[in-house]
């Protein structure tokens, strides 16, 4: 048989036939792939290094057949079918034979791979005669776990080990295209997860840490899932996930109950404990009939932004309304841009004020400044209340040039209001954290203030008190210009943030307003009284003016009082009201008895 080889390799006419040959079987050897001879039963009649590297091996195997071979070397016998099927095809084809092995080793839990070819051995003398069959291999093992991996890599997360984006859209479309085989009776839900306050993870704590939550976070959600059910990390802090065959939809709402449980317990990591993390979840059901992916993630994504919307750490299903709030959204969202472009703001914006009241020494009550507060009536739009617009003018990168008008416009206003009798006066204006992230803002509002020539001690800025958690560094030196320039800072929804203490310290603020969330409980509450006492002598201690929101009642005003806090804002007093109204309300001391009957609502009906 081996003669029949080397007639491949005689490339000369003359000359030793015999050295020619002993060549040939030298370059035979030494071919850096696998080479095995078998005779026409099967049994080996030689093999090479790189076929078998041991010695001892290539020397037993000879005369024995695949299935020795094969249990030999602890190689799974699933494939020795494989080999025999293409072994009968070579000896009925009489031509060569192509085909890929897989060799798995249960010991070793090791899968190899080859490329394999049987090659047919015809006599020298008879080329119809096949004297034997050749199998020549190379080792795909590396090539192949490399395709692997990087198949692996496109569509895995390599922060968590969940299946990216690619991977969800890829299981998505797989899932859609089975939805109408499977049966009616089960239901698919597709749920879309944002962590809520994972920003203020990452600036507070550093990234680092932020990706140790990422990993604990997805590791919750598989543990709450079971074992037919999908979850995919699409990028930063957005998850999406597949429940599969549900019988009721209210099932999709236990799974995101218990998603929400456990995704909101406290994070210890690396001695730092977090317990302000909680999910928004958005809920929606795949349609047995046809879909658009798209459609179905863009239903999914809205329902989420519904449950931010409603106060994060809920889901909530989609629904065909959601819809007609999205495309609504997109017009708030142009038509700002073109009152940004036209600076219209004039023929659609107005600023009202709310007062801010004092307490006197005398018992009476004044109103020693105002809070500017924004209202923008748009011909197309109508009336568009600020928790709706602003949100969405500081996602567009808008809020900049609505903040510079109000300011300009309050400024204005309150020059106006200015005069010997209420030179104390002053206007308050909110601060987003984008205005002061800008390094232009502080230049803008020096350049504003001479343009109007307005004392800076008549102004007022008010932050939140997550403000600073978004760019310290810029935000830190703007708020130091404010500072050098001589306006006031007053520290806005103090209580409901995460760093009020670390924020009095690194804010120069003078004032300290406590949320109206507090304020709206003191009287039905003794945890929200004690916590209103506490921020109120904080502050007094601290010598921070203390203001009071959203006060309403005069059983508020009397507990404020009592805990020596004087200054407030609230319906009680004045809701807003236009410069007009306000200029005729400074000079007016307002003498409430708060103990009798048929106490005016407010300043405004004295």
């Amino acid at each position: 048989m081996f003669e029949s080889i080397t007639k491949y390799f005689r490339w000369a006419k003359n000359g030793s036939g015999q050295v020619l040959q002993d060549i040939s079987y030298q370059l035979f050897k030494n071919i850096p792939i696998e080479i095995a001879l078998y005779d026409l039963h099967g049994f080996y009649t030689y093999v090479n290094k790189y076929y078998a590297v041991d010695d001892k091996v290539r020397e037993d195997i000879i005369g024995k057949d695949d299935a020795f071979y094969f249990k030999m070397s602890g190689i799974n016998m699933d494939a020795l079918i494989k080999r025999q099927t293409h072994f009968k095809e070579i000896l009925e084809r009489k031509r060569t034979v192509r085909f890929t092995e897989s060799l798995y080793f249960p010991e070793k839990d090791r899968t190899l791979y080859y490329k394999r070819y049987f090659q047919p051995i015809f006599d020298i003398h008879d080329p119809q005669k096949m004297i034997g069959i050749c199998l020549f291999g190379s080792d795909l093992t590396a090539l192949i776990l490399g395709q692997k991996e990087l198949k692996y890599l496109s569509y895995h997360d390599k922060l968590t080990g969940l299946k990216n984006r690619d991977g969800f859209y890829e299981q998505l479309d797989q899932l859609l295209a089975d939805l109408p085989r499977t049966s009616e009776h089960k239901l698919t839900a597709l749920l879309f997860l944002d962590l809520d306050n994972f920003k203020l993870v990452n600036d507070s704590l550093g990234h680092d840490i932020g990706d140790v939550v990422l990993q604990e976070v997805a590791n919750r959600i598989q543990a709450t899932l079971r074992k037919s059910d999908f979850v995919f990390r699409l990028g930063g802090d957005e998850f999406t996930i597949i429940i599969r065959h549900l019988n009721r939809e209210f099932e999709a709402s236990k799974v995101a109950d218990k998603l929400i449980k456990n995704i909101s317990k406290p994070y210890l990591i690396r001695h730092h404990k977090i317990t302000y993390l909680t999910p928004s979840i958005g809920i929606v059901f795949m349609p047995f009939g046809e879909v658009d992916r798209e459609i179905l993630v863009k239903k999914a994504d809205t329902a989420m932004y519904e449950a931010k919307r409603r106060g994060k750490n809920q889901y909530q299903f989609f629904k065909d309304s959601m819809t007609e709030d999205s495309i609504r959204r997109l017009n708030i969202e142009n038509n700002l841009q073109t009152l940004v472009k036209n600076k219209s703001f004039e023929q659609e914006c107005r600023v009202l004020y709310q007062p801010i009241i004092e307490r006197k020494a005398n018992g009476k009550y004044q109103i020693i400044g105002a809070e500017a507060l924004m209202r923008w009536e748009n011909p197309e739009l109508g009336m568009v209340m600020p928790n709706i617009f602003i949100p969405i003018a500081e996602e567009t990168n808008l809020i900049s040039a609505l903040g510079d008008w109000i300011f300009e416009r309050s400024c204005l206003d309150a020059k106006q209001l200015l005069n010997a009798k209420n030179s104390f006066f002053y206007v308050s204006i909110n601060l987003s954290a984008k205005q002061l992230k800008d390094p232009a803002f502080a230049d803008r509002i020096r350049n504003i203030i001479e343009k109007i020539g307005i004392d800076p001690v008549h102004i007022q800025f008010e932050l939140t008190e997550t403000t600073y958690l978004e760019d310290p560094v810029e935000i830190a030196r703007n708020i130091d210009a404010l500072s050098k320039m001589g306006v006031k800072l007053a520290i806005d929804d103090f209580g409901i943030g995460f760093a009020s203490l670390v924020y009095l310290q690194r804010i120069p603020a003078s004032t300290i307003k406590i949320d109206r969330s507090f304020i709206k409980h003191i009287t039905s509450s003794d945890e929200h009284k004690l916590f209103v006492k506490s921020i109120i002598n904080l502050g007094n201690n601290l010598d921070k003016e203390v203001i009071a929101e959203g006060v309403e009642l005069p059983q508020q005003l009397n507990f404020l009082n009592e805990q020596n806090c004087f200054k407030y804002q609230g319906f009680l007093f004045s809701k807003p009201i236009p410069v007009s109204e306000l200029k005729n309300l400074l000079t007016i001391e307002i003498d409430l008895n708060l103990n009798v009957q048929g106490i005016p609502t407010s300043i405004q009906q004295i």
